[in-house]
């Protein structure tokens, strides 16, 4: 399978996974059959166009959460965690992620 296509397969298992879904729970959600969520996840088949908007949509999510973000993969020095960090992020609000952003910094001041 394409680098590209494993890391939709990869997003798709993490979002399902930080919202404490269970396959069947996010299938029915998504108005799939769990047997094509199982497939997709193990990286078996890729998720079509209109799948992965399905999937967007019943979420409520835009579908770049799920796409692999090319400034990601520009810097060879990011790391693994750090790219880990930015997609769960893409979970939150973006008032959220002003908290957040805020409490790090507290916490990284703190620290010096």
């Amino acid at each position: 399978m394409k680098e590209k296509n494993k890391e939709i397969c990869q997003k798709i298992r993490e979002i399902r996974s930080s919202l404490k879904l269970t396959q069947s729970q996010f299938a029915e959600i998504c108005n799939l059959s769990e047997d094509s969520i199982g497939k997709i996840e193990r990286g078996v088949t890729v998720p079509t166009i209109e799948t992965l908007y399905k999937i967007a949509k019943s979420l409520k999510k835009p579908v770049e959460t799920f796409l692999p973000s090319h400034k990601e993969k520009c810097c060879n020095d990011v790391s693994d965690e750090l790219t880990s960090l930015v997609n769960y992020l893409r979970l939150y609000t973006a008032e959220d992620i002003k908290f957040i952003h805020e409490l790090a910094v507290k916490i990284f001041k703190r620290r010096k």
